[in-house]
């Protein structure tokens, strides 16, 4: 399966990703220029194959859909407008850019602006790579510590937060010349595991979702204040856990998905659950904003993508067995991992049926509001 993957903010061109064997970074110039749909899977016995020959599967030239001219790449018909599109399915390529002999990478993330990425790992270690340059540049993090379950830059870059399957949160200052640098804070956050948590600003003020012995599993941090003292507040949510967490900065709201497959959403300023609905029906492993703030994704552990508008939390459109189970020689349940959402209305996803997905979302606001209230 895809575990992570993650898309290089200095150039969207590049993406890094990661199976249990490997990290690839690929060239996917060729792929996004071309069509709004496709996938790049992997298959079942790729440990045999050359290290180039990668199965990539998706629609190049033509999909399976009535009027292929009209959908067909032009810069006067941005591929943001296209329409909902079904799987077309033919061969194409992508350029590996570099290989890396990384094992059981769960989490990855990109630098906001310099062309950085972080992996995290099963066996808890931090690496910081640069793109297509062979050695990595820092080790935050040795192996041997709890799992990394999620991992981000603040926006401005200059630090960096990781968070555990042991509760605890640490940060680093990015900038530093030693060569396994100490993380300047570290506390725990929630007393079973920390899933994931949110830069609220640059640094000072942190969300955190995970679970906890007294069920307060959305929870604020300042972390100017020493960490016994650092708590600001904890929102009672999400039974047996959250999972997964956004923040939406210009409408200053918390998104988060548990796993009962519920999402909730709060308001930061008035520190107030606001709205909760229940998503999916099993538990939410991804979550994902678009920079517009229109609308988030969710995917779950059954494999399904859905997709709502943020104001009023309709939902738009659902992709069902995006990335569902296909073998029982597999480890099940697993779903999709990660999703991400690029300008342009541009959405990645990847998980356990060893694929990357992308497609093109038509701009949520331009669909006539009966269209929407029909689906």
């Amino acid at each position: 399966m895809i575990m992570a993957f993650s898309i290089n903010k200095a150039n969207y061109n590049e993406i890094v990703l990661a199976s249990t064997h490997d990290v690839q970074e690929l060239d996917v110039t060729s792929l996004l220029a071309c069509q709004s749909y496709m996938w790049i899977g992997e298959e079942y016995d790729r440990e045999s194959k050359s290290s180039d020959d990668i199965d990539y599967r998706g629609s190049t030239t033509t999909l399976h859909q009535p009027s292929t001219s009209a959908y067909s790449a032009n810069p006067a018909h941005p591929l943001s407008s296209l329409p909902w599109l079904g799987s077309g399915q033919t061969s194409t390529g992508a350029s590996v850019l570099m290989k890396r002999n990384l094992h059981n990478v769960k989490r990855m993330t990109s630098h906001p602006v310099h062309q950085y990425y972080l992996t995290g790992a099963q066996d808890g270690s931090v690496r910081m790579f640069e793109w297509t340059r062979p050695q990595q540049l820092v080790c935050f993090r040795q192996a041997g510590n709890a799992r990394v379950t999620r991992l981000y830059f603040n926006s401005q870059g200059n630090k960096c937060g990781v968070a555990d399957g042991e509760g605890f949160l640490s940060i680093w200052q990015v900038n530093q010349t030693a060569a396994n640098p100490k993380p300047y804070m570290t506390w725990q956050c929630h007393s079973k595991a920390t899933s994931d948590f949110a830069f609220i600003t640059s640094s000072s003020l942190v969300a955190t979702s995970g679970q906890s012995n007294d069920n307060r599993n959305v929870c604020l941090w300042d972390t100017l204040i020493p960490p016994g003292n650092s708590l600001i507040h904890g929102f009672t949510c999400h039974e047996h856990g959250a999972t997964v967490l956004q923040y939406a900065p210009k409408h200053q709201l918390l998104i988060s998905g548990g796993r009962k497959g519920c999402v909730c959403l709060f308001d930061i300023r008035q520190r107030q659950l606001i709205h909760t609905f229940q998503a999916h029906d099993s538990a939410i492993k991804a979550l994902a904003l678009d920079p517009c703030e229109e609308y988030f994704t969710t995917g779950s552990a059954e494999g399904n993508i859905k997709v709502w508008r943020l104001t009023g939390h309709g939902l738009i459109h659902s992709f069902k067995n995006e990335h569902a189970k296909q073998s029982i020689f597999r480890n099940l349940g697993a779903g999709v991992m990660h999703i991400d959402i690029i300008q342009g209305n541009r959405f990645f996803s990847c998980g356990a049926d060893g694929t990357l997905k992308t497609r093109v979302l038509p701009n949520a606001f331009n669909i006539p509001t009966r269209i929407l209230d029909s689906l």
